[in-house]
């Protein structure tokens, strides 16, 4: 029957969407290899637990942006409040003699030990510095726990970090070595994002056709795609700032035009055969 298409064809379209939405958000992978111990002992670590912490696996990825990047690009962590925490659990009570952040300069960083993961003693209260994301490090800090507490205050509320690092004993080069990047900012990113869906979708409305092959519907897997991958980054900075609202506005907009366009069409064309008959 036209219109319809089969389990498999609906099985693979969603897997396409789903991939082409992961290609698209961007995300920094880590480094390959086993780090060393010069990079400290979180590299490549996942937390213990978290709350309110978006894409905390940016925190120990060897990623970092270059200074002075804005805070909120694919390649940080973004604490949503002062609430906001993320704790590793070290696999045992462990000293912690340095540590070494990136993150937004216009905050106060946070981190704290505890040897039951319950009551948390502090360790370091990263200083502000320039606006921006900003590389800092201390020394001879003399903790000790099994599980380390990273939270954020003051500033503008917006918590966000590239990179973080500690050490049991400072090696001679510290803070260690990271894969510095150039970011891009997400309301840029999403923005473009917003745009290119709405091409994407009112280019296959006005293309697509019943009696057209399953290969080419598919085809609507991409801009699925990308409509996914804007839901993601969206999340991270609900509510949109103002930049974002043109193109979240014009987007659908588009594609209603476009839906609004191929129903005239079909119209005439329907009305163009009735008159031929």
């Amino acid at each position: 029957m036209r219109g319809r298409h089969s389990p498999g064809v609906l099985r693979a379209l969603a897997a396409v969407a789903i991939g082409a939405g992961a290609a698209c958000t961007g995300v920094a992978t880590s480094i390959g290899g086993k780090p060393g111990p010069e990079a400290g002992l979180l590299r490549g670590r996942a937390p213990a637990r978290s709350a309110h912490v978006a894409h905390a696996d940016r925190l120990t990825d060897g990623i970092a942006p270059v200074p002075d990047d804005p805070p909120r690009t694919e390649l940080t962590s973004l604490l949503a409040s002062p609430d906001a925490f993320v704790v590793y659990d070290l696999g045992a009570d462990t000293p912690i003699d340095c540590a070494a952040i990136d993150a937004d300069g216009d905050d106060v960083y946070h981190l704290a030990v505890s040897a039951d993961g319950g009551a948390f003693a502090p360790l370091w209260s990263v200083p502000r510095t320039d606006p921006g994301m900003q590389p800092r490090a201390a020394r001879a800090l003399h903790g000790r726990g099994r599980y380390l507490r990273l939270s954020a205050s003051g500033g503008d509320g917006v918590y966000a970090v590239g990179e973080l690092s500690v050490a049991a004993a400072c090696p001679p080069r510290w803070p260690p070595v990271l894969a510095l990047q150039k970011g891009t900012p997400i309301d840029r990113s999403a923005a473009t994002k917003a745009w290119a869906f709405a091409a994407l979708a009112a280019a296959y409305v006005l293309a697509y056709r019943r009696k057209l092959p399953d290969f080419f519907k598919l085809l609507v897997a991409v801009p699925l795609g990308v409509g996914v991958a804007l839901a993601f980054q969206l999340a991270d900075v609900w509510p949109p700032p103002r930049a974002l609202l043109g193109p979240l506005l014009a987007a659908p907009a588009i594609v209603a035009a476009a839906f609004g366009i191929r129903v005239a069409l079909s119209r005439k064309t329907a009305g163009t055969r009735s008159t031929d008959a």
